[in-house]
């Protein structure tokens, strides 16, 4: 149980102002309830949230409650408040989950909400928990109450709701067990440890809820939710787990095995905002809870975990993925976003996610597939998201780029998207969409990796593109572009960023002092808040677009925030595809001052080895690496010059594969984005050598995972 410290400093006035029937005033507690009560965040809830607090004050064991710990007077005020409760429970139990329908009407009387989750897990768990508190200081009706509401929501289990999976089904399970604890059953808390045994296991089907192989999580069928959902079903693993520890009911090898393999995922999704002090969960793995502001204290607030009880019950379990999550993020020494001292490249293939990390910046990027959902828009929270999962990258150096900014910012320049501005109306009906195309995913070495996504608009059907995104050593990216379509004439851009203004812009080497709305024809640079692009003279039809200045927002247009609307110092950059037809390329240098920005823009040796419909290809010779994505069924062939004193190698894929081929170490790697093949052969001609590689690729819930083979 997480306190709120705020409420327990507060519990005098609390009981001051209590009303008689165990009510608070309406200016402090709002019961609307029904069809008429909001359905996130039920307002209701704080009824219990005061409960909950001033029962943990009565037991005792919290700092500064010494004057409340088995105090009667209390205690009645408890009661009173408790027993307001009970006595204005709803009777109906298909109020449950069904509220508002035929089975149980809008007059229907009680306390409860439309939304299932506020009768079957979040008043439950408040409840269930103030009782095991207060435990045998209640009354035989308030124990019977208690018993009441905890045993109805547990119950939904015998019914198989569909909303019943991932997080969900741990957090009824828990009820469960707290039902158990308090009424000394075993039958129950062995049925309850069962449940939560069979669902904290690898889950391998397309859009599953739960843990999957590649360490990410899923909930909703098809959304990256490791922020949200993903933290919630771990903190009852670490609520329920470390007291199971060496009892009959501890998780056997299988679930613990699960759960490192969530946190080995999870570490690679945080970051650090150097500010403030605190860790945070990547956007990409917050869904919908991008639409709340860090101080309304949801998933967008911070990590949300007791990092020494996951350290706790990674000794218990002698579980390293867990112990050095806990023992990495507890440190404060971090001067940058990189908080989790990873280094290198990781895709998560079954959530379309791919993360590069290098030593002061953390890059992600969020895409889709006909495997996968865009996002969603739940209880009014985020309706302008269509483009959430468009291939945005998020690009993190401090740690605060993209804080509270949501509310006021463009959504049809999600950073790092490509997008027919405009043409898809933003609203809530317009979430929900599973990916039309299949081939999304990208290969990864550990090191370095390229992610691919071919689009097509899922609700007009009247826009198409292919990128790339390539990961090389020595903080370098580079972005391809090609084969765009469009059927409307709505402005093609490709965002580069949209985040927090801070100090200097500048445009080939010069200073941006203006701000608003400014166009540059041919710009060759542009530097900003630490990251540097580059653009090719190919690109000479495509204009830089910069946006610099105040933006006001609204929250509550977002969402059910309730917090003032904001201005916001926004930066946003962007290239306008004047000529659909035109492929493009950047590159990107993060975690770099301006100087030395200057310096290696003028040196870089990247080279673009095709870049059309069919092949997106870069060579690095630096490093000696060249990465393919070979968009086409059939594959094709790619040739390139390692220098002008020798032959073009070239390379043949048999089938739509991303690659990334070492020639240093000879290691080529291959993944599968579309996971539908079962093989692919690669040929690597270097003039004086041919080589042939064939791949049995992974399958199942490993469909898009990379194999490495050595020529």
């Amino acid at each position: 149980m997480c306190w709120s410290y705020a409420l327990l400093s507060d519990s005098p006035n609390r009981i001051s102002t209590l009303g008689p029937d165990g009510k608070w005033p309406a200016s402090e507690v709002d019961y609307t309830t029904a069809c008429a009560a909001r359905r996130a965040n039920w307002p209701a809830q704080e009824h219990w949230q005061r409960i909950v607090v001033m029962a943990g004050a009565f037991h005792g064991g919290l700092d500064g409650t010494s004057q409340f710990v088995k105090n009667d007077t209390f205690r009645a005020v408890i009661s009173r408040a408790m027993d307001f409760w009970f006595s204005n429970d709803f009777t109906n139990d298909a109020c449950i989950d069904s509220g508002g329908s035929s089975s149980c009407p809008c007059d229907t009387p009680g306390l409860w909400n439309t939304n299932w989750f506020s009768n079957t897990i979040l008043i439950p768990e408040l409840s269930s928990a103030t009782c095991l508190l207060l435990n045998n200081t209640l009354t035989s009706t308030q124990l019977s109450n208690c018993t009441h509401i905890t045993l109805r929501a547990y119950g939904t289990f015998t019914r198989n709701p569909t909303f019943l999976t991932g997080a969900n089904t741990l957090d009824v399970a828990k009820v469960g067990i707290d039902q158990a604890l308090l009424t000394s059953n075993v039958s129950l808390m062995t049925d309850a440890y069962s449940r939560v045994h069979r669902e904290l296991v690898i889950q391998n089907a397309i859009k599953a809820d739960g843990i999957r192989a590649d360490g990410s999580f899923g909930q909703h069928a098809g959304i990256l939710y490791n922020g949200n959902y993903g933290k919630d079903y771990t903190n009852d693993l670490l609520n329920i787990e470390v007291e199971a520890a060496g009892t009959e009911f501890a998780a056997n090898n299988a679930s613990q095995s699960a759960l490192s393999t969530l946190f080995d995922g999870d570490l690679w999704m945080t970051y650090r905002n150097v500010l403030s002090g605190r860790n945070f969960w990547d956007f990409a793995a917050l869904g919908r809870f991008i639409s709340f502001p860090v101080i309304d204290g949801q998933a967008s607030a911070g990590l949300g975990m007791n990092l020494s009880r996951v350290h706790e019950l990674g000794e218990e379990w002698g579980a390293d993925a867990l112990i050095n999550f806990a023992n990495t993020l507890s440190q404060n020494s971090s001067n940058s976003a990189n908080g989790a001292k990873l280094n290198g490249n990781r895709m998560f293939y079954a959530n379309d996610y791919m993360v590069h990390r290098g030593r002061n910046y953390v890059t992600s990027v969020k895409m889709y597939s006909k495997r996968t959902v865009n996002t969603e828009c739940t209880n009014t929270q985020n309706p302008l998201g269509f483009h959430l999962s468009d291939g945005v990258v998020h690009t993190y150096l401090q740690g605060n780029e993209y804080e509270d900014i949501s509310a006021a910012w463009d959504w049809n320049l999600i950073p790092g998207i490509t997008v027919d501005y405009g043409a898809t109306a933003l609203s809530c009906d317009r979430t929900g969409f599973t990916g039309i195309e299949a081939f999304v995913g990208g290969a990864s070495t550990g090191r370095i990796g390229v992610a691919a996504m071919r689009y097509s608009n899922p609700f007009t059907k009247a826009f198409h593109f292919q990128k790339a995104w390539f990961f090389f050593e020595n903080d370098i990216q580079h972005v391809m572009v090609s084969n765009i379509s469009s059927t409307t004439t709505a402005p093609v851009f490709s965002v580069l960023d949209q985040r927090l203004h801070v100090g200097e812009v500048s445009i080939d080497s010069v200073s941006l002092r203006e701000t608003g709305n400014i166009t540059r024809a041919g710009a060759g640079t542009l530097w900003h808040g630490g990251v540097g692009y580059v653009f090719p003279k190919s690109n000479a039809n495509t204009p830089l677009h910069i946006q610099v200045g105040n933006k006001k927002g609204n929250w509550s247009a977002i969402g059910t925030s309730t917090q003032p609307p904001p201005t916001v110092d926004l930066f946003a950059a962007s290239l306008e595809h004047k000529d659909i037809r035109q492929a493009i390329s950047y590159t990107v240098f993060p975690g770099i001052d301006k100087d030395a920005f200057h310096i290696k823009s003028k040196t870089i040796q990247l080279r673009s080895v095709q870049n059309d419909g069919h092949i997106s290809a870069v060579y690095d010779p630096v490093s000696d690496v060249v990465m393919s994505v070979f968009w086409d069924t059939t594959g094709g062939s790619t040739s390139f010059t390692s220098n002008s004193k020798t032959a073009p190698i070239t390379v043949k894929s048999s089938g739509n594969v991303a690659l990334v081929f070492n020639r240093r170490t000879g290691d080529v790697t291959v993944s599968d984005p579309s996971q539908s093949l079962q093989q692919v052969t690669i040929q690597i001609n270097t003039g004086s050598s041919t080589s042939n590689l064939v791949f049995t690729l992974p399958s199942g819930g490993l469909a898009g995972n990379s194999i490495t083979k050595k020529i």
